[in-house]
């Protein structure tokens, strides 16, 4: 038997065969298809925690639109097994009018609700809380608990937390990445450090890739890299606004990093100054971070080339937040004057090394825009949430108070506490012309969901886009030439996954156009095993699922025709 499925962004159609599969997870599940399970509301911990016999390898735990998963435990994830999460309803979660809303993952009671990652780990098409209806709110949600471990995180919305979204904990090499995802009020506790995305925990961190996500509303240290070298840190396309804290926190000791095309707007908003609670999670010098910070290695360091690539940035405060440092001593706050503001891009250390070409060849501070777009639908963003984050900003440095960020609602009351809204109730597309080329290739700055027909656009040209971000790092150079020809006339082919798989595995194309499209599975020998799709395609990502239920184990090859063109990809089927 062969099944076929095929979906879009835009649109799903499912042909599915149910069947009985008896397994320890049976009575967690409401059926299986082929290799997914679909499990029922609240029952997420079981059917991690219980799935233990004749698992496939190819294994997904679909959660059901509109569904909500509590977390009354908290499951590790089992090592060597590569678990999936999938929510029913396609991303990515912003511009997404669909009236069925993402699965909720969440704690429940006085559990705030975690999942240990023992192994490599998928979440995608859901929102992650890490809070309970009552009112708990835990201090992570991912939790490593093995090393090497990758942690992919997609098309999510992930609110609240008293700490960070994702600690890596003290297992070495975990590799972290997110795409498509939309944080919002990352807050809760009384920290000026705390309410982030990740923190690098005990020098353990191989990568952190971030491409293509929103954040809004936030307290603490975004991404925190502390003392420890990180082999490899992408941030790319990604939109930051009204986020208090530092974006990066890091003592400057990165020598892999490239941050282009990105928005920040009223963020790295807290004034400086030195509290010794805060130790060692301050510059060595205790100089005010800025977006970027860079300084010497130690000699007890390996002595690296130090390959940064800063460059085609926009970067914006309004003028409430610009000289928080000169209110805070007026107010003689902490009864010290030695407060500095961190509304820069950099402090003066790091500046002259980006400056010195001679002794840093490989520091390239390139072009920053310095506007506010005009955005489509910020809602108050830009306006009573500006006032909020500067009272937070400037309360939450004050010895003598503890203060929390309130929560933004647009939808919501305080009743959906482990609720986000949905639909995401701002537009951040933006008007300007200018912006919206200012990117590399041509492309608009910041989260390309914002844009989706150039999203597609993008995705044809991703991999030489990130070959041209790796030539500018090791040559030293800016990326400072457009390259419209990066922007491929036709199509985009991913590799299958999974990969191996065992029956099902799924193909996956973008168009830039739209245009018909044929996609056949040849064997070793050349002979043609199935016809999976011969349609009419719009320009959007689309998926076809290929079940190979009847055919042997072995190596098969895929075709895919567009426009003239042919991409072909190897697959390898394991019974």
């Amino acid at each position: 038997m062969i099944r076929i499925v095929f979906s879009t962004v835009l649109y799903c159609c499912v042909v599915t065969l149910t069947f009985a599969q008896q397994s320890p997870i049976s009575n967690y599940v409401d059926e299986f298809r082929g290799d997914t399970a679909v499990v029922k509301e609240g029952k997420l911990y079981e059917a991690i925690t219980y799935d233990t016999t004749n698992v496939p390898p190819g294994r997904v735990y679909l959660l059901k639109k509109n569904g909500t998963y509590p977390l009354g435990s908290n499951p590790t994830t089992k090592a060597g097994r590569h678990t999936v999460i999938v929510g029913e309803i396609p991303g990515p979660p912003v511009l997404n009018n669909n009236p069925d809303a993402f699965p909720v993952i969440c704690g429940s009671g006085g559990n705030s609700g975690q999942i240990n990652y023992g192994g490599d780990i998928t979440v995608k098409n859901c929102m992650v809380v890490p809070a309970s209806a009552t009112g708990t709110l835990g201090w992570v949600f991912f939790w490593g608990s093995a090393p090497n471990s990758r942690v992919v995180l997609e098309n999510c919305i992930f609110e609240r937390t008293r700490w960070v979204i994702v600690g890596s904990n003290a297992v070495p090499g975990t590799r972290l990445y997110i795409r498509d995802c939309y944080f919002v009020n990352l807050s809760g506790q009384a920290c000026r450090r705390n309410g982030g995305v990740y923190d690098n925990v005990d020098n353990n961190t191989d990568t952190i890739w971030v491409e293509n996500n929103t954040h809004v509303m936030a307290q603490g240290m975004m991404y925190k890299f502390r003392n420890y070298p990180i082999k490899k840190l992408m941030f790319n396309h990604n939109t930051f606004i009204n986020c208090a804290g530092i974006i990066f926190e890091t003592n400057g000791y990165q020598s892999n990093w490239a941050v282009v095309n990105n928005i920040f707007i009223n963020s790295n908003v807290q004034p400086f100054c030195f509290i010794a609670e805060d130790y060692p999670e301050v510059d060595p010098d205790t100089l005010p971070l800025g977006l970027i910070n860079v300084a010497p290695l130690p000699t007890s360091y390996e002595q690296v080339p130090r390959k940064i690539l800063v460059d085609r940035n926009l970067v914006f405060w309004d003028s409430r937040l610009t000289n928080l440092a000169a209110e805070q001593i007026a107010a003689n706050v902490n009864n010290t004057t030695k407060w500095y503001n961190q509304t820069i891009k950099m402090n003066s250390r790091t500046k002259a090394m980006f400056d010195n070409n001679a002794q840093y060849p490989y520091l390239v501070e390139g072009t920053w825009y310095e506007k506010c777009p005009t955005f489509v639908n910020p809602q108050d963003l830009l306006t009573t949430q500006v006032d909020n984050i500067k009272k937070f900003a400037k309360e939450t440095m004050d010895l003598t108070k503890a203060a929390i960020l309130p929560d933004w609602r647009v939808l919501g009351g305080t009743e959906y506490y482990v609720y986000p809204d949905w639909p995401i109730p701002v537009n951040l597309s933006y008007t300007d012309a200018d912006l919206q080329k200012a990117a590399f290739g041509g492309f608009p700055l910041g989260d390309l969901n914002w844009f989706p027909a150039k999203k597609v656009q993008w995705l044809v040209q991703r991999n030489a886009e990130y070959a041209a971000i790796e030539a500018a790092l090791n040559a030293g150079q800016p990326l400072s030439v457009d390259r419209n020809d990066f922007v491929a006339t036709d199509f985009l082919v991913e590799q299958n996954y999974p990969n191996p798989f065992n029956p099902t595995t799924t193909i996956t194309f973008t168009l830039n156009k739209p245009g018909n499209v044929v996609i056949k599975v040849y064997n070793v020998l050349g002979q043609e095993v199935a016809t999976l799709l011969n349609a009419f395609k719009d320009a959007a990502t689309h998926s076809v699922e290929f079940i190979a239920t009847n055919l042997p184990s072995g190596l098969y090859i895929y075709t895919v025709n567009f426009s003239g063109k042919s991409i072909s990809r190897k697959m390898l089927l394991m019974k």
